[in-house]
């Protein structure tokens, strides 16, 4: 029997999903129309639900228990404030909006989210997108500017970041529109490796086992190491792939294709293990996080559909994948 999906959140309509992130017991969900939702665990319903842009989310991102930082196509970059929640509201939806703290101008020409870590945040060079810039959230200032510019002016174009990934001390790990991962500290290039045929389209990186993993164009999945940038990969039986995320024990890794194909593999042989079949169409991003099943009164609303039987308690990992669809589907991830 093939698994299925133990709830499906459907509040963002048909709008195409773009970003989700789990943090502080919530999930954050942007999605093509600018509109960001914060999702509560526990009910399964949204906490918050605001139009924080005007064009298409590309990144979300719960920073802290009252924070959380919005990019989008509009060329911006938002921070906002999530107001305390009243003891009479309970875990209902707020009719209160985020207070937006600050707006920095960013270049989102191309489609690369931004990364975060502690308090910096990791965009495309303003005026060109080959290049990275390190921004402090706090003050909105540029800590560090055209991360990847030569010295010398090249006589061609550079290929533009596809995916970034901020680590601690200002390290950030790169995948380029010419298939090129690079790995950049204090603006030095510390390796680079050839991952994908095509174009970069995601990375993740497990820090704790030093290993990324990149998805392309292609029909590749690689796994480099973060020290060396020694590279491994393997084929595919179809090409495209929109996103992926490593599990929390770094012992497999999620990817998400454009035909809406939802496959685990083993990180370290990269074979597959098993396959989600719900997305008919791409899956734009996923997230790890885990869920508090807790006793629900309700198991449906007009908004979401539930896996009926599913009464469990406790704590269970979660493995979300936003679609094209509009909708995110979560699944118990063993």
């Amino acid at each position: 029997m093939n698994p299925k999906p133990f709830w499906i959140l459907r509040h963002h309509g048909s709008s195409p999903i773009r970003s989700i992130h789990h943090a502080h017991s919530l999930l954050a969900i942007g999605d093509d129309g600018g509109i960001v939702s914060l999702v509560n665990l526990v009910t399964f319903r949204p906490r918050f639900k605001w139009i924080a842009h005007t064009d298409s989310i590309l990144t979300v991102l719960i920073v802290a228990s009252d924070q959380v930082v919005t990019h989008a196509r509009d060329n911006t970059l938002k921070l906002w404030h999530l107001p305390p929640t009243p003891p009479s509201l309970g875990l209902a939806e707020s009719s209160v909006e985020p207070e937006l703290i600050r707006e920095i101008g960013v270049n989102a020409l191309n489609f690369a989210r931004c990364s975060h870590h502690a308090g910096h945040i990791a965009v495309p060079h303003t005026l060109d997108a080959a290049y990275i810039d390190i921004l402090d959230l706090h003050t909105g200032k540029r800590e560090s500017e055209a991360i990847g510019r030569p010295d010398v002016k090249p006589t061609s174009r550079l290929a533009i970041v596809m995916s970034l990934h901020l680590m601690k001390d200002d390290v950030v790990v790169a995948g380029y529109e010419d298939g090129w991962v690079k790995k950049w500290r204090d603006g030095e290039l510390m390796w680079s490796a050839r991952c994908h045929s095509e174009s970069v389209m995601s990375v993740a990186v497990c820090e704790k086992e030093s290993f990324g993993v990149s998805v392309g164009a292609d029909d590749r999945i690689a796994r480099f190491d973060l020290e060396s940038g020694t590279v491994d990969w393997t084929r595919t039986r179809t090409p495209g792939k929109a996103s992926v995320a490593i599990s929390p024990d770094g012992k497999t890794v999620a990817v998400g294709g454009w035909d809406g194909s939802l496959k685990v593999y083993s990180t370290s042989t990269l074979t597959e293990l098993g396959s989600l079949s719900y997305h008919r169409d791409t899956v734009e991003c996923l997230a790890f996080a885990l869920a508090n099943r807790g006793d629900q009164a309700e198991q449906d609303d007009s908004d979401d559909d539930a896996d009926s039987g599913n009464g469990s308690t406790g704590t269970q990992l979660v493995l979300a994948a936003g679609g094209k669809d509009g909708k995110v589907s979560l699944w118990k991830y063993h």
